[in-house]
């Protein structure tokens, strides 16, 4: 732990950590709560990380904070993997719903017609793709066709790379030269479910079809490590086969046959998840603290 020296052993982690917490950044207050974890104390927050928590306690806090609508997130790591969840409640808004700067094209050309049809300026910088369905565009500096300046952001139909369809201009003025067509981003909104209802039909993105059955299976072994930890009331010891055996027997009681369980993961998993690695902590804090600033 990056915060802890030799002489805090013994002492309270979160009241140790908490002096060199405080130190990063004065404009910031940090408190330690060494008390239970209630309602009452859960209900003055916008968001609850909880790490190293047994699954019951996730359980029992993710469903409270549903339904006060406080965000949610879990964050873990044993050994070589790390697991995070979220549930930012039933009615998130992202404002940008995209990476990077809104999209912008110089007009070559518009079309007096309904639909009235937008050739856009093609360079050597230019992407395959300006533009989809529905985007939402606006118009500047159009010369000839000023109807479109300052209009309402519009749906686009896209014809191919570089032409749009953009609605009834039969009745504005001719086309003459110049213009920018530039995406509008409209605000999302966002519906998470609670832990205790993803649990039940885990949803799992992977970039790369032929992880689908590792992400699973490490899924289906986090599981199961709470199971062991309920019932022996430890971690798996280091590579100690017994341990391991167990672990393994609780992950395919929980698997199903449409998911294989990819047992030398879960060996490896097991064999290992009693250990801290610091850089494991460091990326999975990360990424929790990302979904804190959302």
């Amino acid at each position: 732990q990056f915060l802890l020296g030799q002489s805090d052993v013994g002492q309270n982690r979160a009241e140790a950590s908490r002096r060199v917490l405080a130190e990063l950044n004065p404009g910031v207050v940090v408190e330690a709560h060494t008390g239970e974890l209630s309602e009452a104390f859960l209900a003055s927050f916008q968001v609850v990380v909880l790490t190293e928590s047994p699954l019951e306690e996730q359980l029992r806090i993710g469903d409270f904070c549903h339904a006060q609508g406080i965000c949610f997130i879990v964050a873990d790591a044993k050994g070589l993997a790390g697991q995070l969840f979220c549930d930012f409640g039933k009615h998130f808004i992202v404002d940008d719903p995209a990476e990077g700067d809104p999209l912008c094209a110089t007009v070559q050309h518009i079309s007096q017609g309904n639909p009235g049809v937008v050739t856009c300026v093609r360079t050597e910088d230019s992407p395959d793709r300006l533009f989809c369905d529905n985007d939402l565009v606006t118009f500047s500096g159009v010369e000839g066709m000023t109807e479109l300046n300052g209009q309402e952001p519009v749906p686009v139909h896209v014809l191919d790379a570089f032409r749009l369809e953009i609605g009834d201009t039969s009745s504005f003025s001719p086309y003459r030269c110049g213009g920018l067509v530039s995406e509008v981003r409209q605000p999302q909104e966002h519906s998470y479910e609670p832990l205790s209802q993803s649990l039940e039909e885990p949803k799992i993105q992977v970039a790369i079809l032929e992880e689908l059955p590792r992400s699973r299976s490490l899924h289906i072994a986090f599981r199961a490590l709470h199971a062991f930890r309920g019932e022996q009331g430890r971690l798996p010891r280091p590579r100690v086969l017994a341990d391991i055996e167990r672990v393994l027997e609780l992950a395919r009681s929980l698997g199903t046959q449409q998911d294989p369980l990819d047992e030398d993961i879960v060996r490896a998993f097991a064999s290992v998840s009693a250990g801290d690695l610091c850089p494991v902590a460091a990326v999975v804090g990360a990424l929790a603290a990302q979904e804190v600033l959302k």
